[in-house]
């Protein structure tokens, strides 16, 4: 009996033994899951953090980017009294420092005007107000800039605004 017993208990511990092993084995199995799951939480965080930095990087571009728009207007407008031949010359040297003043604003803060007259017409970079016959010159040529264009870097904040020669119908 005692041999029985012997060979019981033996295939009891390795039962027994088994069972830990199978339990370790589920515990480390758990353990690796919940640690790629947190893996990939910290990497979701992260990325969301990066896209909402670079969301409101696009909003503060765009905010500074009508704020510009606004001055483009004044500098328009600047840029027409200064053409005025009318004006006491004082008044001309006050606004043309004024006009200045704004350019090199503008300049500072990476914003340029960009000449079109002679240059074929680019819809991403004009706006054809007019269209005029020519003779002189091949076919949506630009023939005069009714306002300037301004570009920052690459990006055009706005269009010229121009005049373009065409074909005889």
């Amino acid at each position: 009996m005692s041999k029985k017993k012997n060979t019981e208990n033996k295939v009891s511990e390795k039962k027994i033994a088994e069972s830990k092993d199978n339990e370790i084995k589920s515990l480390k199995d758990d353990v690796a899951s919940y640690k790629s799951l947190a893996q990939r939480a910290q990497a979701d965080l992260v990325n969301f953090r990066k896209r909402i930095e670079g969301e409101q990087l696009d909003i503060r571009v765009r905010v500074k980017e009508q704020v510009i728009l606004k001055f483009l207007e004044v500098v328009d407008q600047l840029d027409v009294a200064l053409n005025n031949k009318t004006l006491d010359q004082s008044w001309i040297n006050g606004i043309d420092a004024i006009h200045k003043n704004f350019i090199n604003i503008l300049s500072s803060e990476g914003y340029t005007k960009f000449d079109s007259k002679g240059e074929i017409f680019d819809p991403r970079k004009h706006e054809a107000l007019l269209s005029t016959i020519s003779k002189e010159t091949d076919a949506n040529t630009i023939l005069n800039e009714i306002r300037p264009g301004y570009i920052r870097g690459e990006n055009v904040v706005r269009p010229a605004q121009v005049e373009i020669s065409k074909l005889e119908e």
